[in-house]
């Protein structure tokens, strides 16, 4: 096992190599050194959320509360995170994309030990390995700095220290699993599906004593299952104690509880989207029905597994092995549970973002792993005896192979920027990143300018630097579909964006949607349009705004 730590630090060390390829041009330009196979022309943009929660982060430093003052319907801890980057490294690019990478990191050793304790020093690595592939798959937006990101640490450490405390009978550990659930939690309401598997664990499970798998007695395990709530209690009774102390109470209960449940309840179906049935498997459709490769063909969202299949496929097989095959026990039972729990966070929401699907792959690392390191344990052990482990082994290699491969030709040898045009939607993100930056340009003149957004183009804040006026700065689905509707919770909410609009106009209003019906009353009668579709400026610095571009056509 003195080899296995080793290894765990290199495969360290070439995550944090193999993720900065998406920002290699940055590095490069402070630098001067060019480490990667491909870094033409700009690192990859900030795609729309992760523009929304620097934003927010911004905003927070600046003396605004979440959910007082920015509406978002997570809970508070993914916008801490992004607050304490932007306040670290400051409100730009380069900070957010490194952001995720102690998250990353601390995974892969969460992922190394929990492997390593399933299936030996092998495994251990092996797992370590494909995380680092796993967690920077462009295809899931792995690249990036989603909030999938902090939740998957959070909840692998679920995992370990569930694990060491059955292990160990120390209930210690139970409360940390506890503390690291509620952390998970406050990044994504969904992360306490975990409790679905962690809790009949403790309640049903064994712990090491003088013999193997000696049965604990019920009263031992209630206590146990306490003593892990309260850590969660614990984290949770914190956050919510900061959030009420910066008056956001109210506000956080409308966004994290109804907002949040409404948007999985109440939204619109898209037109043309998959069955349930399958939409789990296929991601979401285009506007026009097609889905995507292979099992249609469209020019919308690549299918979410492309450039990782032959693990995905790998897994569903390895799971069951962990939990009926040669060798299973609790701890690898808890894991494959643990597992299927993760992919139960995938399918709650019912809306299948591809980064969503970032959840069940620590869990996908550890199963494949362990599964291959078992057969190649068998095989040395007697080869002619186990042909059949054999079989599984190479198989298992081969996946691991295909994988490795798709993965150096799809993201390494692929420009950065490049990456979002070709798997995230087309070149939104660039031309977003574009515009931003022209607004800034033009707007530098103007007395603390704002801007406000009727979309989801939240990298305009970012990159233009301009402040929304009203604290729904971000449409969600369900405010797009029904803002001309009688809804509870939408209703107020669009008298609340137009009423702000009426009494502190902003310079410029972008309407990435169709405009609801009071908003498209409101723009003709104080903005003019520009040549740019969507966007409006203000009647009475109409001729400010264009005046860089008269400039320039002068020159």
């Amino acid at each position: 096992m003195r080899w296995s730590p080793i290894v765990l630090v290199v495969l360290m060390v070439l995550a944090v190599w193999y993720r900065a390829h998406t920002f290699g041009p940055d590095v490069r330009a402070l630098t001067g050194v060019d480490l990667w196979p491909r870094t033409v022309g700009a690192s990859e943009p900030l795609d729309c959320d992760e523009a929304a929660y620097a934003y927010m982060g911004h905003r927070v430093l600046r003396g605004d509360a979440l959910y007082r003052d920015l509406t978002e319907y997570k809970p508070p801890l993914g916008y801490w995170i992004y607050t304490a980057a932007v306040a670290i490294g400051g409100y730009r690019e380069l900070a957010i994309r490194l952001m995720a990478i102690p998250f990353v990191l601390g995974t892969i050793a969460a992922v190394w030990w929990v492997a390593g304790r399933l299936g030996g020093p092998v495994a251990a690595c092996v797992a370590a390995f494909l995380y680092l592939l796993l967690s920077t798959d462009p295809f899931v937006f792995g690249n990036g700095s989603n909030m999938e990101h902090f939740l998957n640490w959070f909840a692998v450490l679920t995992l370990e220290m569930t694990i060491r405390g059955l292990d160990r009978n120390d209930r210690r550990w139970l409360f940390g699993a506890g503390v690291a659930l509620g952390a998970s939690a406050l990044v994504k309401q969904v992360a306490l599906a975990q409790a679905v598997v962690i809790v009949p664990a403790l309640l049903l499970g064994r712990r090491a004593s003088g013999r193997d798998d000696a049965p604990r007695g019920l009263r031992r395990s209630i206590v146990d299952v306490l003593v892990l709530g309260s850590g969660t209690a614990l984290i949770a009774g914190v956050a919510l104690a900061v959030v009420i102390a910066r008056g956001a109470g109210p506000a956080a209960y409308q966004d994290i509880v109804l907002q949040a449940r409404a948007l999985a309840t109440d939204t619109l179906p898209d037109p043309n989207q998959p069955s349930s049935a399958v939409r789990w498997l296929t991601g979401n459709a285009d506007p026009k029905g097609n889905l995507p490769s292979p099992f249609g063909t469209t020019d919308y969202y690549v299918w979410w597994a492309t450039g990782t299949w032959p693990l995905w496929l790998a897994s569903a097989p390895a799971l069951i092995y962990l939990m009926i095959g040669r060798g299973s026990d609790s701890r690898r039972r808890l894991t494959a549970g643990w597992t299927l729990a993760a992919w139960l966070q995938v399918i709650l929401p019912g809306l299948y973002w591809p980064h969503y699907y970032l959840l069940p792959t620590p869990g996908v690392a550890i199963a494949v792993a362990v599964a291959l390191a078992d057969a190649i344990g068998s095989v040395r052990l007697s080869p002619r005896r186990h042909w059949a482990a054999g079989l599984t082994a190479l198989l298992l290699a081969v996946a691991v192979a295909g994988t490795t491969a798709l993965q150096a030709r799809d993201y390494l040898t692929v420009a950065p920027a490049e990456l979002t045009r070709r798997y995230k939607g087309g070149g939104q993100w660039i031309v977003l990143r574009q515009i931003g930056r022209d607004l800034r340009r033009r707007c530098a003149a103007m007395d603390h300018p704002e801007l406000y957004v009727w979309g989801w183009q939240s990298p305009l804040h970012f990159y233009s630097g301009l402040d929304s006026p009203t604290r729904h700065f971000f449409v969600d689905n369900l405010l797009r579909d029904l803002a001309d509707r009688d809804h509870p919770l939408i209703g107020p909410r669009v008298a609340e964006i137009i009423e702000t609009l009426r009494s502190h106009p902003p310079e410029l209003i972008f309407t990435g949607y169709p405009p609801f019906s009071a908003l498209r009353a409101f723009l003709p009668a104080h903005y003019r349009r520009t040549r740019l579709p969507g966007l409006w400026v203000r009647a009475d610095v109409y001729d400010r705004f264009e005046a860089p571009a008269s400039a320039m056509i002068a020159r």
